[in-house]
């Protein structure tokens, strides 16, 4: 875990720690499933940010939320930009002032794209601070698999120097385990409808090349650091069942 996300989850732990007994109501608070998609603006780190800069991200997942605000689910998340930073992959390939030459003899129009995805399993708790007890501070961990790479796009009739298992040489396929830490806010109305959340995440991953790469003739085998961080806002479906608390009086 970063310094960054480290120091966030302690000024977390201590700002729940003042406002625990705040939020008390004679209901408790709803359970079922919200089904959320979101997007998140990012910026890279470690080995991402040596291939690439901003990058877009879309999520979209299912949870299960308990009466007593435990939060349990899975997500997919496509990540994708156009700012590519290693201007050097095809390097080997081209001429003098670094163009690549086709069939034609003509230089193609070559366009480099970043594109990525993640698949995790998530546990959360979300920490009420007024009465609605659906709302509040939202913290959740989540885990599993995050793949990525250069995305070479070209007319391939033209270009047989990048196509087929020659491409795959200078896409920098990368993949290995990941993990993301969210703190944020969740907003559910009394009536459910109006339903969303905001917050900062960090997604830090272990991964490694899964095929040679033709740019430094190698497959490195050692796994390397990465981490995407940002803000992501989504939109919440809520599919939730009202839990209300029974008082009994006794009268004599």
């Amino acid at each position: 875990m970063s310094k960054l996300a480290k120091y966030f989850l302690l000024s977390l732990v201590l700002l729940l720690s003042s406002v625990k007994g705040f939020a008390q109501h004679k209901d408790s608070a709803s359970s079922g499933f919200m089904f959320e998609l979101s997007y998140a603006g990012q910026f890279p780190g470690g080995q991402l940010a040596q291939l690439f800069g901003f990058n877009s991200n879309v999520e979209g997942g299912i949870y299960y939320k308990t009466e007593s605000n435990w939060i349990y689910g899975a997500s997919f998340a496509y990540f994708f930009g156009n700012q590519l930073k290693d201007e050097g992959i095809l390097d080997s390939l081209a001429t003098s002032n670094n163009n690549l030459i086709a069939n034609d003899g003509n230089y193609p129009g070559i366009s480099y794209f970043e594109k990525g995805f993640d698949v995790q399993l998530t546990i959360g708790k979300l920490f009420p601070v007024s009465q609605n007890l659906n709302s509040g501070i939202l913290l959740t961990f989540s885990a599993g698999y995050m793949q990525y790479h250069v995305d070479i796009e070209a007319p391939t009739d033209w270009t047989p120097q990048i196509s087929d298992n020659y491409l795959q040489g200078y896409q920098h396929l990368t993949a290995g385990v990941c993990a993301t830490e969210f703190i944020g806010y969740q907003y559910i109305s009394n009536r459910k409808l109006l339903a969303v959340f905001g917050g900062f995440e960090f997604t830090e991953a272990m991964a490694k090349a899964l095929q040679f790469d033709f740019e430094s003739e190698t497959k490195n085998p050692n796994y390397r650091y990465s981490m995407l961080s940002g803000i992501r806002v989504g939109w919440i479906l809520p599919i939730l069942q009202d839990n209300t608390k029974k008082l009994t009086f006794y009268t004599h």
